[in-house]
């Protein structure tokens, strides 16, 4: 199965971008999966958390709005579902403010997408939601947790209940135990008032059995609320802590992704550019994978050949664009590339 982990693992072994645009442009030609589609099919959120866009009155006003309808989504899917390794529903908004939303894994089941994935702040699941999504086949649930402790949940995603956070972590143990699926992973980003209290993390959640810790260093998205985005004056304890708690999982057999050699993020990454250019799939009620693609008039086989996908894929391959390496967390969502 292409898990993430899986995908991140030959993404570090094949470092070569004529390599990568390669295997798109015959995967493409032969059929095969090969595509990420990532899907907000709301543009909304329930909360507030300090450290999203979603406390920027100023990026809610531009972005976040409009719904894409059930009948939308089945022809979305129709066209991009077939060549997905992955599908994720979550990307930058709250998947669980579409009122069916066990009905998205059933659509990309359908397609027979091999890892379907779902990411939520879990405030608006329910117990029969949950086991909706186990009897869908959901592969994968992220829920986003940027506080051990009470205060410190409750104070940086403003709205959440931590009561309700651990309740629904129980339901979704309870299933598992009984189901297996879906994995769970939890998304911690680490900021200088919530970095000391990760020490204790395995204490709080180790008994939810979780497969996936997910480590991201914060990135000052500006406008946001929470503004304390500096932890250049925490980097040893930053790197001491975050190593062992990678300790900790491996003892746990609990897969622990972590930024530890760019946490302030002055680097970047260079891969990002072919995988937002071969790979990425991104699906929102503003666009659907480019805003020049009129999905709704135009199926996805004349849209490739209006732009001529394949020949730019072959010109990457031939003399690869140096595009400039983005920051670590505006691509640490995509896991792979």
């Amino acid at each position: 199965m292409a898990t993430s982990e899986t995908l991140h693992r030959i993404n570090r072994l094949v470092r070569g971008q004529r390599i990568k645009f390669g295997a798109a442009l015959l995967a493409d030609i032969a059929r095969i999966r090969h595509t990420i589609v990532r899907v907000d099919p709301v543009g909304a959120c329930n909360l507030r958390c300090g450290m999203c866009f979603f406390s920027s009155a100023t990026w809610r006003t531009e972005h976040a709005k409009g719904r894409l309808t059930k009948s939308e989504l089945e022809r979305i899917a129709s066209m991009l579902f077939p060549l997905a390794i992955q599908v994720h529903f979550g990307a930058s908004m709250e998947p669980t403010t579409f009122k069916d939303y066990p009905w998205l894994v059933r659509l990309a089941k359908q397609h027979k997408v091999p890892f379907v994935g779902f990411t939520t702040n879990a405030q608006l699941l329910t117990s029969d939601g949950i086991r909706q999504l186990a009897a869908a086949g959901l592969d994968e649930i992220t829920i986003s947790s940027h506080g051990v402790h009470k205060d410190t949940y409750e104070r940086l995603m403003r709205g959440a209940s931590f009561e309700k956070h651990h309740e629904t972590l129980r339901d979704l143990a309870s299933v598992r135990s009984l189901n297996k699926l879906p994995r769970l992973r939890i998304n911690f980003t680490i900021n200088p008032d919530n970095l000391e209290e990760l020490k204790s993390f395995f204490d709080v959640y180790g008994a939810y059995n979780l497969t996936t810790l997910q480590l991201r260093p914060v990135f000052d998205f500006a406008d946001t609320e929470y503004r304390n985005n500096d932890l250049s004056k925490y980097l040893d304890r930053y790197r001491a802590i975050t190593a062992d708690i990678i300790r900790e999982g491996a003892n746990r057999r609990v897969h622990v992704l972590a930024n530890v050699s760019d946490p302030t993020h002055e680097g970047g990454n260079v891969f990002a550019h072919v995988y937002r250019t071969a790979f990425l799939r991104a699906v929102s009620p503003e666009f659907v994978w480019t805003k020049d693609f009129d999905w709704r008039n135009e199926s996805l086989a004349d849209y490739c050949n209006r732009i001529g996908w394949r020949k730019m894929l072959l010109r990457q391959i031939i003399q690869p664009h140096r595009q400039a390496s983005l920051p670590a967390a505006q691509t640490a969502a995509f896991d792979v590339f």
